[in-house]
């Protein structure tokens, strides 16, 4: 690696969205809280954020594109 061109790594507290802090280095100085993590994104519980539209999306995308062969 080249001398001089790395950006410095800082040990952070990241705050997690039930509370929990975790420890980590990062090249950014401040502490990190998020609003996004593995225990309320969809990637990871499995819950769809549009789960109300009940096949809705689905029916407008053929309505739209009826006239089309596939």
């Amino acid at each position: 690696m080249k001398q001089g061109i790395h950006p410095a790594y800082h040990e952070i507290n990241v705050t997690m969205t039930d509370g929990n802090t975790v420890k980590m280095f990062s090249s950014v100085k401040k502490d990190l809280i998020l609003s996004t993590d593995n225990l309320n994104h969809s990637a990871w519980t499995g819950q769809r954020t549009n789960a109300g539209d009940k096949g809705k999306r689905a029916a407008d995308f053929k309505t739209k594109f009826a006239g089309f062969k596939f």
